[in-house]
């Protein structure tokens, strides 16, 4: 760790000496205090190094959930410190994740593994020697085989009599203590690798990621919201013989049903479609411990910008609209027509958030509209829903100084919702940041049709890492 001297010898980034491994505690710490102006954000550098092993530790993560990962030259004559310490040419992190797929052969719906990239950073000093490039070609191999790989390593070690030897870090799977941390994912199978690029979409293209769709839709919450506004909407409502609304608030007692709910539906959905498209449909799985990961991260930034101030425990909104009927004069409620949607959010905060709310973002993670059989909603119930949420969303967002709403990958059936709502709003085709990018080692396709042969579908907000 630390800097190299001038003259010091660069490996070059087809050396077979380099080896790609897992870091030691101190060398996860040095890697995030280098890429602490990056990343922190709102978060001062002592903030930060608390905020990484947190988000190393939720549901989601813990485990073997996510695991850290190193570019580092394996020969000794190479280090640069006392005790033999590695330099560490490039450092990344990866979180595992149920993906859910239907090939364009099948009308099942298959389960594996999927993994979020993240974290990609090569330190100052080794930047423009292609050591990122290196790193994640090996990862995109590592990763197809992984953890079944780290599996059989275990077994060959248990067999050698080798689990309490020697730290042997030179290979994936081993942990700074030199104990095999077991990956939770017996008989699954690794289908693919994303990660979100912030460095536009050919860089990570050209090693194996190509990009998918990048769009969002931008709300801003600081201009006067239209009428008719959350209140008279349900003002509205109220004095309505044909609609009733309700508004649900989303939140940890409720979020397992919804995600449950949410699954099921996607299930139909990518079936249906590949069905129709003769094209593999993905998606990742919209679990609840995904969502209470990105909950957990808006958890300690809140704590940090705005400190004394509870965390809301809204943290999403479920809007039904049914339709009434009018028998012998009594308005009774009818199923026929009506709609249930929902969205789940989090807050995002920059830096100088608490000063500047053009910098904070609320983000909706994910937006359901449950389908009802054979009957499909009314145009006005899907609109009276649609609106709902997005007030309440545009609430909340000023509630907790965010300056906009965002939305991503609407569909064509949101488009014509967001339009009709009357809310100012564009739409942005993100050309550098946040660009979705999948490795798909999954079913159908040789390895150049891949990126023609694969949908993601639900590419919204909740599968980033």
């Amino acid at each position: 760790m630390g800097s190299l001297a001038v003259d010091a010898h660069y490996p070059d980034a087809s050396d077979h000496a380099l080896v790609l491994t897992h870091p030691t505690a101190a060398e996860k710490e040095q890697t995030w205090r280098l890429n602490h102006g990056e990343w922190g954000g709102p978060l001062d550098l002592s903030a930060y190094l608390k905020r990484e092993p947190f988000l190393a530790s939720t549901p989601l993560t813990a485990d073997g959930g996510m695991v850290h990962w190193i570019l580092t030259d394996a020969s000794p004559a190479q280090s640069t410190g006392p005790h033999d310490k590695r330099r560490v040419l490039a450092s990344c992190e990866t979180i595992r994740k149920r993906v859910l797929y239907v090939p364009r052969s099948g009308d099942e719906v298959g389960e594996g593994l999927g993994y979020g990239i993240g974290s990609v950073y090569t330190y100052p000093e080794f930047r423009g020697k292609k050591y990122a490039a290196r790193m994640l070609r090996e990862l995109g191999v590592a990763l197809k085989t992984w953890p079944e790989e780290e599996q059989l390593q275990k077994k060959r070690s248990e067999t050698r009599g080798q689990d309490h030897g020697a730290t042997d870090t030179s290979r994936p799977g081993k942990q700074p203590n030199g104990q095999t941390k077991l990956q939770k994912a017996e008989g699954k199978e690794a289908v693919c690798s994303a990660l979100w690029s912030d460095i536009g979409k050919q860089f990570y293209a050209s090693k194996g990621w190509p990009a998918f769709a990048s769009e969002h839709v931008e709300f801003p919450s600081s201009s006067p919201s239209p009428p008719p506004g959350i209140s008279s909407l349900l003002e509205q409502s109220a004095r309505s013989h044909k609609t009733s609304l309700t508004l649900t608030p989303v939140n940890t007692s409720n979020l397992a049903e919804l995600c449950a709910q949410d699954e099921a539906q996607l299930r139909a959905e990518l079936i249906h479609h590949a069905r129709e498209t003769r094209r593999t449909a993905f998606a990742f799985a919209p679990e609840y411990d995904v969502f209470r990961w990105h909950w957990a991260r808006e958890e300690f930034l809140v704590s940090h910008v705005f400190s004394g101030r509870q965390v809301s425990e809204v943290r999403g909104m479920i809007a039904t609209v049914t339709n009434s009927v009018s028998t012998n004069g009594v308005a009774k409620a009818d199923a026929q027509g009506g709609v249930r949607m929902w969205a789940i959010w989090t807050r995002n905060y920059g830096v100088d958030a608490a000063f500047d709310a053009s910098k904070n973002t609320l983000y909706i993670l994910r937006l359901v509209i449950e389908g009802n059989g054979n009957s499909p909603p009314e145009p006005g119930a899907l609109q009276l829903a649609f609106d709902a949420i997005l007030h309440s969303a545009l609430d909340a967002a000023r509630t907790w100084h965010c300056g906009t709403v965002n939305l991503w990958n609407p569909t064509a059936t949101v488009r014509g919702l967001i339009t009709a709502s009357g809310v100012t709003h564009r739409f942005v085709d993100r050309e550098v940041d946040s660009i979705p990018s999948m490795m798909w080692n999954g079913p159908d396709g040789a390895e150049d049709e891949k990126e023609e042969a694969v949908d993601w579908i639900a590419n919204e907000k909740y599968c980033w890492c």
